[in-house]
């Protein structure tokens, strides 16, 4: 990246985190197809594929753009999805974007990031999470407060590789609450099942359903169930990917 691009990317970087009031953090510097000037942008959300991002300018789905990264290498991307609105100031959207180089993983790359370093798990208001994929086919989970006897049957609404959405049968007699420690079983196809411990960091009671939702992280897990765990999650995703590709009417490259 030549001095005149780095003093243009710290401008960017600059003009979206006083719009945001927090840090931003990219991968470079993002052009559109057609534009001069380089796209204001922070991330809010990885995969292996894909990133969420949050900017003020204004973006169409199926349009193309590029980051440029460090070391002459760039990343060509697809807007597949503008997010509906929330918790925004005025002028700004999210947007997700897939990679269109089968080769590129951006879990892995986000460390690496050469502006703003932030671990996955630092909590702001614009914080970086996994994506999260709906699982239409859902997830039994059996679950129990730490140390406890009783055990619950609920099942995943969505899932990440940070954790889940997990809702409860009709009925409010599921007990946990925020920062309650789990005791979890997934059981995932083909008969695989997983063990991990996980924490309740939110939940919401649904008094229309008669249910409730808890969002949990793992946060204790083995290699072999994590690698187990992992691989399901990038399979939910790579099916996604091949549902935007046909909706986007492109070929996959993947």
């Amino acid at each position: 990246m030549e001095l005149g691009e780095k003093r243009m990317f710290s401008a960017a970087e600059e003009r979206i985190d006083e719009g945001l009031g927090a840090a931003s953090v990219g991968f470079g510097l993002m052009v559109a197809d057609g534009r001069e000037k380089s796209i204001d942008y922070t991330l809010f959300e990885v995969s292996h594929h894909s990133i969420g991002m949050i900017s003020s300018d204004t973006l169409e789905v199926g349009q193309r753009v590029t980051i440029e990264h460090r070391e002459s290498t760039n990343f060509p991307l697809l807007v597949y999805q503008i997010v509906p609105k929330r918790n925004l100031p005025e002028g700004f959207k999210r947007y997700r974007l897939i990679c269109l180089d089968p080769g590129i993983n951006f879990e892995k790359m986000l460390p690496e990031s050469n502006h703003r370093k932030t671990a996955l798990s630092t909590r702001q208001h614009y914080h970086i999470r996994f994506a999260r994929f709906p699982t239409d086919i859902p997830l039994a989970v059996d679950a129990r407060t730490f140390g406890a006897a009783q055990s619950y049957l609920m099942k995943t609404i969505n899932i990440s590789k940070s954790g889940f959405l997990l809702a409860t049968p009709q009925g409010f007699g599921v007990p946990f609450h925020e920062t309650t420690l789990l005791e979890l079983k997934l059981a995932l196809e083909e008969g695989q099942k997983v063990q991990c411990l996980g924490k309740v960091i939110r939940y919401e009671v649904d008094f229309e359903k008669k249910i409730k939702r808890y969002g949990v992280n793992v946060c204790e897990i083995t290699p072999e169930d994590w690698e187990r765990y992992t691989s399901f999650v990038e399979d939910i995703e790579h099916r996604k990917n091949r549902q935007i590709f046909r909706q986007l009417r492109i070929p996959m490259p993947f």
